[in-house]
């Protein structure tokens, strides 16, 4: 039995079509790595998913997992971590679109890199902004260096290790994603490195997130895994790509990734990976088979 389990939500509010896009994506993409895929149908209920739902998965070996329980996406996952046996874990939200091959390849061997415990297809420096300021409290200052959730990898054992509350709301969940103890400031807490990995396959840390093409810089051109929000900047108008850009990184990107690198430890794994070529690491839940 593979190791890797991939993971893909599907939200019952957004209808078959994006299924849809990620089905296609996925079977025009091999992962290139040896997986087994789950497919999670968020909020059916008991009527569960339509006919337009399961066309778009037709031809693909998978796995079925149901998930109703009143939370938004993160809590989900770490009932799947409680559902499924496997080593290691990538999880793909209901946005997700596959956009290169060898994608999971990629990811693997980055998390599989000295002392990483995390990797991502996009992280950020964003901080909020127009939250109360008590609230606002909860997130570290500009730059706030996080992995983004819409597409991560890390071992089983760490998703159970972390912390997970059912958050119903979206700022309790953007507060679990980069929040003061959310998921990127919980694998720091353990030791761990958290990394960016790219269409090209290299593993960025977080002082290279603003030059890795990935998230809101350099066209996306990196970008392994798509999603709603790298569309709604693909989307934009040169204005509006702008003040998304900021809003990632700030007026001066450098300056930003200088203040993010000093407040990384830096580890014994941090000075073997970068020293290396290229100077970058190389709940209620219902399962059946499909």
């Amino acid at each position: 039995m593979a190791e890797v389990v991939v993971v893909h939500l599907v939200w019952a509010p957004l209808g078959p079509a994006a299924l849809q896009r990620f089905g296609a994506s996925y079977r025009a993409h091999p992962g290139g790595a040896d997986h087994r895929l789950a497919i999670v149908f968020k909020g059916f209920g008991d009527t569960g998913p339509g006919a337009a739902h399961l066309a778009a998965l037709d031809g693909l070996e998978h796995e079925t997992l149901r998930y109703d329980a009143p939370t938004l996406d993160l809590p989900a996952y770490a009932a799947c971590a409680e559902a499924l046996d496997a080593s290691h874990l990538c999880f793909l939200n209901s946005e997700s679109v596959l956009l290169a091959d060898g994608w999971l390849a990629a990811l693997l061997e980055q998390l599989r890199a000295p002392g990483v415990g995390a990797v991502g297809a996009t992280g950020s420096y964003e901080s909020p902004r127009s939250l109360n300021p008590l609230r606002r409290r909860r997130w570290p200052s500009f730059p706030n260096p996080h992995l983004r959730t819409n597409a991560f990898m890390l071992s089983r054992a760490l998703m159970r290790d972390l912390r997970w509350p059912a958050v119903r709301t979206k700022p309790a969940a953007w507060e679990l994603e980069s929040g003061r103890d959310g998921f990127t400031r919980q694998v720091w807490s353990r030791g761990l490195r958290t990394l960016v990995v790219g269409r090209d396959g290299r593993g960025h840390p977080p002082e290279d997130w603003h030059r890795s093409a990935t998230f809101r810089s350099g066209g996306q051109a990196n970008l392994l895994v798509a999603d709603n929000r790298t569309r709604q900047w693909e989307e934009a108008d040169a204005a509006r790509r702008a003040r998304l850009t900021r809003m990632a990184w700030g007026a001066d990107p450098d300056a930003a990734a200088a203040r993010v690198q000093a407040l990384l430890p830096v580890s014994a794994a941090d000075a073997q990976a970068r020293s290396g070529p290229g100077g970058r690491t190389g709940g209620p839940m219902r399962a059946s088979g499909a």
